[in-house]
């Protein structure tokens, strides 16, 4: 769970730094934000993927618990 968690962070870290290169980038900046709208959208895909397994097993975890 702790390494799904790890991934999930990596991936908004990575949206970040798309973005703060988009506010860098001022020459094109038509061209600047659709890459990274291409960028945020694939990264938000694969969060989507890995979020249910991290609340499945928190659930499982939380089951065992009691």
């Amino acid at each position: 769970m702790k390494r799904l968690r790890r991934i999930e962070a990596g991936y908004r870290a990575e949206i970040r730094r798309a973005q703060q290169s988009l506010k860098g980038a001022t020459v094109d900046r038509v061209k600047a934000e659709r890459k990274f709208e291409k960028i945020r959208a694939k990264l938000e895909s694969k969060i989507e993927k890995v979020q249910p397994k991290i609340k499945a097993l928190t659930n499982l975890k939380a089951e065992r618990k009691s």
